[in-house]
């Protein structure tokens, strides 16, 4: 086995469209990717499900979206097991892209699509050159919330979290499974006898640790201009919704991720995760895809992760609740239209071409328009997707 943190290589396998992609010249020159010889810009949006991926393509520019799946399907290539789909957002390249349930699948995925080979910093698209600082990485699904008892009681902690709510990523609280074992090299689950290598080796990728637990602050900027955007989309959704189909409030606040989703019957451990270390949701995926962006960092190349969850349910109570889905799906929509504007935002200082620099500039915050046009379908959201 290969000890990836010890090594400079960032160790790949092929599990997505990708590599077919970048040596098949005919088809990614029918994409935003032309001018980038195949590679992806470092924009990048990802998700549990390729019906979400599917539906996210309808907010980019018009004629600019490519489902590569598909294209790769009609030239006789190799789909690969995910979909990703490429385009524009007011100018600005983006890939949306699956990463599957599960820590173990979000590293084999998320991995192989920020590697140096696959993803580049410096992204040409037409009379536009994009020279980012990082590659940037926003999730985008779905959490339970996770509450502290209720208003009035000692253990209390605000804000409360709600159904409808979504909630930015501001840190993430523990690691997976999946990244314990990938620091390790070890497949037993009880071994630990290799807890100080790996501890070691997450305050490299610069994890702090606070009562046991090992801690990674996001990079608080970004964080918070997702919310930023996200926000502003919501209200101005909210206008227009009638009473009782209004969306809810937007939290900056920590993450923790589980390996099982149904890994919940000890409300206690969630609670005190909110009480002591301000963790508002929990989902399955989070936890690997902050882990890579660190180890990314360590060795010297930018990552910089995200995430805006929508709230389905609550901890304590029922974080499986009985929603109606044409308001979390507005909630879903609402934060990738944010996810979008902030991707976009954080382009403008980027571009080298400054006549289109201002042009975009001018584009800034129109959340509105986007939500009259883009018809988002019902599948967008899935249970911890």
């Amino acid at each position: 086995a290969v000890d990836s943190m010890s090594s400079e290589q960032w160790v790949l396998g092929v599990h997505t469209l990708m590599p077919a992609l970048l040596k098949n010249s005919k088809v990614f020159s029918e994409t935003i990717l032309r001018d980038s010889k195949g590679m992806l810009p470092p924009y990048c949006i990802c998700m549990g499900d390729n019906r979400r991926v599917r539906a996210t393509v309808k907010l980019f520019d018009k004629g600019s979206a490519t489902i590569l799946n598909d294209l790769l399907l009609k030239n006789d290539g190799n789909p690969g097991r995910v979909c990703v789909a490429v385009g524009t957002y007011k100018g600005t390249p983006v890939v949306v892209f699956e990463h599957q349930m599960g820590g173990p699948a979000a590293e084999i995925l998320v991995r192989e699509m920020i590697a140096d080979d696959i993803m580049t910093k410096e992204f040409s698209h037409g009379n536009t050159k994009f020279k980012s600082d990082a590659k940037y990485v926003i999730r985008v699904g779905s959490a339970a919330g996770i509450n502290c008892r209720d208003a009035g009681s000692k253990d209390f902690r605000a804000p409360e979290i709600h159904a409808y709510d979504c909630v930015v990523a501001s840190h993430q609280v523990g690691i997976s499974c999946a990244d314990y074992s990938a620091l390790s090299g070890s497949v037993n689950t009880f071994d630990r006898s290799t807890k100080g290598k790996v501890e070691e080796q997450l305050k490299k990728m610069g994890y702090e640790f606070k009562n046991g637990w090992p801690v990674l602050r996001l990079d608080e900027k970004f964080s918070q201009q997702l919310k930023k955007h996200i926000k502003s989309t919501m209200e101005t959704e909210n206008k227009d919704r009638a009473e009782g189909k209004k969306l809810g409030t937007v939290h900056l606040l920590g993450n923790v991720s589980k390996d099982s989703l149904y890994a919940e019957n000890v409300e206690e451990d969630f609670i005190a995760l909110r009480r002591d270390a301000d963790v508002g949701i929990s989902e399955m995926e989070f936890a690997t895809i902050a882990r890579l962006g660190g180890h990314k960092n360590m060795l010297g190349d930018n990552v910089k992760t995200a995430m805006a969850a929508c709230v389905l349910g609550t901890i304590p109570g029922d974080s499986f609740a009985d929603l109606d889905k044409s308001v979390s799906n507005m909630v879903t929509k609402s934060a990738l239209i944010g996810s979008l504007e902030a991707l976009h935002e954080i382009s403008l200082a980027h571009r080298e071409n400054g006549s289109q620099k201002r042009k975009m500039m001018a584009a800034v915050c129109e959340p509105e328009k986007r939500l009259a046009k883009a018809a988002v379908n019902g599948s967008m959201i899935g249970p911890a997707a």
